[in-house]
């Protein structure tokens, strides 16, 4: 991992930094620093020297930045992700599925690959290095369309985005990957958060907000899991046709 900014002193020029990232974004943050933190401590362990303390160092960058909200990069860029505020519609739905961690991840990561189970979703279209299209089908066939952003990566762990831009239907989230007790594959939790924009052009994103509920999630993710454990595709995809509006 290549390290863009080192962690600040702490206390440093407190007072004139404000927050500039998303809750979700610190979220993942603090939970991919102590993945990395903990990674180091155990090449540090194996005397894996300076893989160790680049993990270590990456980990710490990563932890104050989810703990303050701060990100010296971001400032430095004039970006700032902390809008909007906590809100909006919540989802949280998990699934096991008997792959590893790292192979459910590599399908999820082709971004292309989410219509073929996601219910809502008509097509993702990488549209640059961490950017995508998103469309989707709202109520009645109306069609609702967004641009996202991958803000974190972490292989075989997490990866976290948001909607850019004027969003038709703005959102953010969370996939985490994480090896399930007893050899079972993995756990796959899914936190997505929607917020329903307002005025008449808004209507059917808004109505597609509600539509989208954490069993049709669960719904989605069972998808998934066949999927990956039986290749069977086509009948996901027939499946998905079947219940399209």
């Amino acid at each position: 991992m290549e390290l863009t900014e080192a962690v600040p002193r702490i206390g440093a020029g407190r007072k004139n930094r404000k927050v500039n990232v998303g809750h979700t974004e610190r979220n993942a943050s603090l939970m991919g620093g102590a993945a990395l933190a903990i990674t180091g401590i155990k090449a540090l362990a194996g005397r894996r020297l300076l893989p160790g303390l680049a993990m270590m160092v990456a980990g710490g960058m990563f932890l104050y930045r989810g703990k303050t909200g701060y990100c010296g990069l971001y400032e430095a860029m004039g970006v700032d992700t902390s809008g909007p505020a906590p809100g909006g519609v919540l989802i949280e739905t998990f699934v096991t599925i008997n792959r590893t961690p790292q192979q459910v991840y590599e399908f999820w990561r082709n971004l292309e690959n989410l219509p073929s189970f996601m219910r809502h979703l008509e097509s993702v279209k990488v549209t640059g290095e961490n950017t995508s299209l998103w469309k989707a089908r709202g109520p009645a066939g109306v069609p609702v369309e967004w641009d996202a952003e991958m803000v974190a990566d972490y292989p075989g762990q997490l990866i976290l985005w948001h909607s850019i831009g004027e969003a038709a239907l703005p959102n953010e989230g969370t996939v985490e990957f994480r090896e399930a007790p007893g050899d079972r594959g993995t756990e796959v939790k899914v936190s997505i958060r929607y917020y329903p924009p307002g005025g008449a052009p808004g209507k059917a994103a808004a109505k597609l907000t509600h539509a989208v509920t954490g069993a049709q999630i669960e719904e989605d993710l069972k998808r998934l899991k066949q999927i990956l454990e039986t290749g069977e595709t086509a009948t996901a995809e027939r499946t998905n046709n079947h219940e399209r509006p």
